[in-house]
């Protein structure tokens, strides 16, 4: 059984689904991404609560004045202080990685553990070289046609195409500056799924972002050599590709940490 709420926060309201029994599962999602994301993974997870969520701007949930790290952040407290979380594992895909790693280090003792998917990489130089040509193409008409498209579908998105600019330009500084110290602040055991081919392609640019996205998850394991770091051979879709892999390392990191029922 699920049952469906909403969270009011601010001048968002966010809707949120809880589903099963048991340890508490709560799944963060990246930019552009529904809740709906995360249904294969669940199929894989019985015997859990599990609580997904729409952020500001998309699917369910109303449109925003800012979309700032900050306020995603946010609209992450929000929801965990209303579902009453009881010491969950964080699963976060992209930018719900790094949402979650921030939760859990200005939260200690909160959380159980963390699932960190394709996301939350200490990167040591840019992915986005080009900020100019970046917002051109998301704020191009082609891709503001799609982003009306998509309003038809599950996957509904209403983020303004210079605001998911902003935001991957902040994603990004964030990642290079600031990451490394968020881990250090940590009170819990981390478990990260990476993408061998997070960006699709053959040409430079793609071997640049790949090698960038490799050589920053070895910085971090050399600074902690406690996270376990899964390679997985696929590009950056892995909730929708890789489901099984995602459910079994949540299931590994809940016997690790045995999370209250």
């Amino acid at each position: 059984m699920s049952s469906d709420t909403t969270v009011s926060h601010g001048d968002v309201t966010l809707p949120v689904t809880r589903s099963g029994s048991g340890p508490q599962l709560v799944f963060i999602n990246g930019a552009g991404a529904t809740q709906v994301a995360w249904k294969a993974v669940i199929a894989d997870l019985p015997g859990y609560e599990s609580i997904t969520f729409d952020l500001r701007g998309h699917g369910k949930a109303s449109t925003a004045s800012t979309y700032k790290v900050a306020d995603f952040l946010s609209d992450v407290e929000a929801v965990l202080a209303e579902v009453q979380a009881d010491r969950p594992i964080l699963i976060g895909w992209s930018l719900g990685a790094d949402l979650a790693l921030a939760y859990a280090a200005a939260h200690p003792g909160a959380v159980a553990g963390l699932v960190l998917v394709d996301g939350a990489v200490p990167i040591q130089q840019p992915l986005v070289t080009d900020a100019k040509a970046m917002r051109a193409s998301v704020t191009s008409l082609g891709t503001k046609l799609a982003m009306l498209l998509v309003r038809l579908t599950p996957y509904r998105y209403a983020m303004p195409g210079n605001a998911f600019a902003d935001l991957t330009l902040e994603v990004d500084e964030r990642r290079q500056h600031h990451l490394l110290d968020t881990y250090r602040a940590l009170d819990c055991p981390v478990s990260m799924l990476l993408a061998t081919d997070t960006a699709t392609g053959h040409d430079a640019k793609a071997e640049r972002v790949n090698r960038t996205w490799r050589e920053g998850a070895e910085v971090l394991q050399v600074a902690d050599p406690d996270i376990t770091v899964q390679w997985i051979e696929g590009n950056h879709k892995l909730p929708f590709s890789h489901p099984a892999d995602i459910a079994a390392a949540i299931n590994a990191l809940s016997k690790q940490v045995q999370q209250p029922k």
